[in-house]
């Protein structure tokens, strides 16, 4: 009698743990009214733009190229099992549970699901590439200046140790 009453309880709690608090439910909504999963896959789209772009700032010859093909064929495949929607899903409702309350969950659901807000979820993902695009040119336009500090860095850091020594 004993045990099959603390199996009992034990299978009770167990349910309840697993339950989802209505916070957490509403949470899961957002995510489905953002179409979360498909921005996930609009990354992937957008990686394998830069990486093709790579191939020609890299001068991959064409006797090169099935080298390059291989890597970017394995780095695809890396991104898409570790970073997959699967993994990446928990982990996102565990960031909005942590920074917003439930009312904030709410009114961005109500958000959402407005006109307005399908509007702003459609092209985000080409402004997000844009923004991408804009912020690797001001990056590449910069990066002169940037390693010409960091070599002057590594010449007076030698010249201070060589004095310490």
């Amino acid at each position: 009698m004993g045990k099959v009453l603390l199996l009992s309880l034990f299978i009770f709690s167990s349910s309840l743990y697993a339950a989802q608090t209505p916070k957490q439910q509403k949470i899961d909504e957002l995510i489905n009214v953002m179409n979360m999963d498909s921005m996930v896959d609009s990354m992937y789209a957008q990686v394998e733009g830069m990486m093709k772009g790579m191939s020609d700032q890299m001068g991959v010859k064409p006797s090169e190229q099935a080298i390059f093909d291989k890597y970017y064929g394995d780095m695809t495949d890396v991104l898409k099992t570790e970073m997959s929607w699967a993994k990446m899903q928990p982990t996102m409702v565990n960031v909005y549970d942590k920074h917003f309350n439930e009312e904030e969950i709410s009114d961005m659901l109500a958000f959402y699901k407005t006109k307005t807000g399908q509007a702003i979820l459609a092209k985000m993902p080409v402004v997000m590439q844009e923004s991408m695009q804009m912020s690797q040119n001001l990056v590449q336009g910069a990066m002169p200046k940037i390693q010409a500090l960091a070599q002057q860095l590594g010449e007076e850091l030698q010249q201070s140790r060589n004095q310490s020594n």
